[in-house]
């Protein structure tokens, strides 16, 4: 049989980032964390952290990882259903992975009634669209949007639909930059934005529709409301959700550099096969929502 108390610490030091801040989050000593762990690893036989900084968790520790939270989520449910009186006053929690452009625009009122109606905390880990369901399988989340279209092992996935990208600019960086079209040689002098180092949306972008493959000047700017922000002040072009871009089209405030030229960007919700029922409700809500803000055509 598995220890508990020892998955918990494992949990505690991977949600943290180390033994001594787990320690703090479980009122314990770092040597006692040090022991749960080594006795984990003693017993499995093999390692379940990496000895780097900050720990990760190896194979065997992202099982375990998912074992623990799965389990952690039927005994709250198995409380609830025993002591209904303290269900009421108590508060779930679930940890999902999100991409930026997500949050800032469809998530966030997708969740709403379940975390209203079913007292639920969700705390999200933020990431690029490609890397989210990297959160799940390390067992950082036990769900994730993102862009991959199979579901990891031991999990599923359900297609929720398209986010539209645009590229825009202001009238005047248009004149400025692009007065004799989306050239490779305004391409290569054009500020652009991008979100992080592992943002390739841009870059698949101009590859795409203007068949350009060289370098592009560009400022970096993890928020989807700095993208809009700086494309609006003119710093800037860049690719923007249709959901995030108001009547800026209509007024004129931006304009499309490529009329009709656009990204469809698929989006899956990822969940690991066994759920409780508010994994379940989460799960529900998402795809329901999602399927009436984002655009439904399947990817291909």
């Amino acid at each position: 049989m598995l220890d508990p108390k020892q998955l918990e610490a494992l949990s505690a030091v991977v949600d943290s980032g180390g033994f001594d801040k787990a320690a703090r989050k479980l009122f314990l000593t770092q040597s006692a964390i040090s022991q749960r762990i080594r006795q984990l690893e003693e017993h499995l036989g093999q390692p379940v952290l990496t000895r780097t900084s900050p720990p990760e968790p190896t194979v065997a520790g992202r099982l375990l990882l998912q074992h623990y939270r799965q389990l952690s989520l039927m005994e709250g449910e198995l409380i609830s259903t025993l002591r209904p009186d303290a269900a009421q006053h108590a508060f779930s929690k679930l940890s999902v992975g999100v991409n930026a452009d997500s949050l800032a625009t469809w998530f966030l009122p997708a969740v709403q009634s379940v975390m209203q109606q079913g007292r639920l905390l969700i705390d999200v880990m933020m990431d690029d669209q490609d890397y989210t369901h990297e959160l799940m399988r390390a067992g950082h989340v036990v769900g994730c949007v993102g862009t991959r279209p199979t579901p990891i092992q031991g999990g599923e996935c359900h297609f929720l639909g398209c986010m539209r990208y645009l590229c825009l600019a202001t009238p005047a960086f248009a004149a400025h930059y692009f007065a004799d079209g989306f050239t490779p040689a305004a391409l290569a002098q054009a500020p652009a934005i991008i979100f992080s180092g592992k943002d390739d949306l841009h870059s698949e972008f101009l590859q795409q529709f203007a068949g350009y493959t060289g370098s592009t000047p560009h400022l970096t700017l993890p928020t989807p409301q700095g993208f809009v922000q700086a494309t609006r002040l003119g710093l800037a072009y860049s690719l923007l959700p249709e959901l995030m871009i108001d009547d800026d089209l209509h007024t004129g405030r931006l304009i499309d550099l490529l009329p009709g030229q656009c990204i469809d960007m698929p989006l899956y919700w990822h969940h690991w096969r066994v759920e409780s029922s508010l994994t379940q409700a989460l799960s529900e809500a998402l795809q329901t929502h999602a399927a009436k803000v984002l655009r439904q055509t399947p990817p291909g």
